[in-house]
């Protein structure tokens, strides 16, 4: 089946968001895809809060209330702003909070396709990843606020904060506020002070709160495509094996909230998964736009991938060493589908087609349709897999050579 088709064909399970019965309809009908040949495939459930916004919309109101408080009893209000900002941080980081008790649970469930018999001897396992629910589209997702972010980020370079970031900021400048007041400080330079990051956390409370309930999208760019080039790597590298990696494919339930999918699947693998024998590649959007490699990635803090699959992308994006590069370096602020795994401390990578603003068109939105999909870069983004699948292949056959000559060499 084609990359398009494959697109396509998920946009008719309307509403497959994460946790859904039109998510689990789609499960089943990607493992229906494939099953067959040399793979074995399986359907594993899990239990998950994946709605991200009310979790965070709680937290948000927490804040608020301290910021209240914090007029007339400094150390009281202070408290629960400091509460509210630690349970921010610990959603941001490892998807638990208190904020996430309050929100409903929902089962999802993860594709997994794997070589039926694996060859013998000694060989690393490359696990190709993307996400297949649906994200809910909203207002924090039209293109105005989308542009605008894009512009901040571009100003401010690494040090710009995602979403979550910005809750910190100003949830800490409240802290800063209330420990003022809690030693005496009143009058109007401080009620200034408190009334900037209160106003804007009930702005960000009022777009969460939307966002919460707001329909999902068809999510075919984001990421029916990335689903797609997934499928059509693995399959590619069923016909032409590499000669040094087994390739695994999961196809993530619960992407959209947090890609909750991939680290449950890590957590259920255990210590089979080690850095010295696993490589992750998350592929993202595809609809539209030229390929990118994530440099980083992270909706709180950035973390770094590792330099030698960043330096293997910057390889693979000029094949012919010379030309314009297919490919470029992106810095994420998102939670891209390798990102658990780099955060469990394993080799991985994310990559996918972003346009000139460094956004996935379309993504969030009631218009990520089938139709709108540029044809050129789901294709652009699987020649670019393909050439570094080639490329760490390689990488991992040199490690072997020069391990193997080690000894000899002492």
């Amino acid at each position: 089946m084609q990359v398009l088709d494959i697109a396509d064909q998920l946009t008719r399970f309307r509403g497959r968001g994460a946790g859904t019965d039109a998510e689990r309809r789609a499960a089943q009908w990607l493992a229906g895809r494939l099953r067959g040949g040399r793979r074995r495939v399986t359907l594993q459930t899990f239990w998950c809060r994946p709605n991200g916004a009310l979790a965070q919309a709680w937290h948000t109101l927490a804040a608020i209330v301290g910021s209240l408080l914090a007029v007339h009893h400094g150390f009281l209000g202070g408290a629960i702003v400091l509460a509210a900002l630690l349970c921010v941080v610990a959603d941001g980081l490892t998807g638990y909070s208190p904020g996430r008790r309050l929100t409903r649970e929902h089962a999802s469930q993860n594709v997994v396709s794997r070589a039926a018999a694996q060859p013998v001897g000694a060989r690393a396992r490359l696990i190709v990843t993307a996400n297949y629910d649906a994200g809910r589209t909203g207002l924090a997702h039209r293109n105005g606020l989308r542009a605008s972010a894009a512009r901040l980020k571009q100003l401010t370079g690494p040090l710009s904060p995602g979403w979550t970031g910005w809750l910190v900021i100003f949830m800490a400048w409240l802290l800063a506020v209330a420990v003022e007041r809690h030693r005496g400080l009143t009058g109007t330079p401080i009620g200034v002070l408190q009334l900037i990051p209160t106003a804007a956390l009930v702005l960000a409370l009022a777009l969460l709160l939307e966002l919460a309930g707001a329909p999902f999208g068809p999510a075919a760019g984001d990421n029916g495509t990335g689903t797609a080039v997934a499928i059509a790597l693995v399959r590619a590298l069923d016909a032409a094996p590499p000669r040094h990696l087994d390739v695994e494919l999961v196809l993530q339930g619960a992407g959209e909230a947090g890609m909750v999918g991939l680290r449950r699947h890590l957590r259920s693998r255990g210590s089979e998964l080690r850095a010295a024998n696993t490589i992750v590649l998350g592929i993202a959007a595809a609809g539209a736009g030229r390929p990118r490699w994530w440099v980083s990635d992270g909706a709180l803090i950035p973390l770094p991938y590792l330099a030698r699959l960043r330096g293997l992308a910057a390889h693979a994006a000029r094949p012919a060493g010379s030309g314009p590069a297919v490919a470029r370096p992106h810095r994420g602020r998102g939670t891209g589908p390798a990102l658990p795994a780099r955060a469990r401390g394993l080799p991985a990578l994310t990559i996918g087609c972003l346009d000139g603003r460094g956004l996935a068109p379309r993504a969030h939105q009631a218009t990520d349709l089938a139709a709108a999909i540029d044809p050129a870069a789901p294709d652009a983004l699987l020649q670019y897999a393909l050439t570094l699948v080639d490329a760490i292949d390689a990488d991992l056959g040199r490690s072997s050579r020069r391990s193997a000559a080690a000894p000899a060499v002492a």
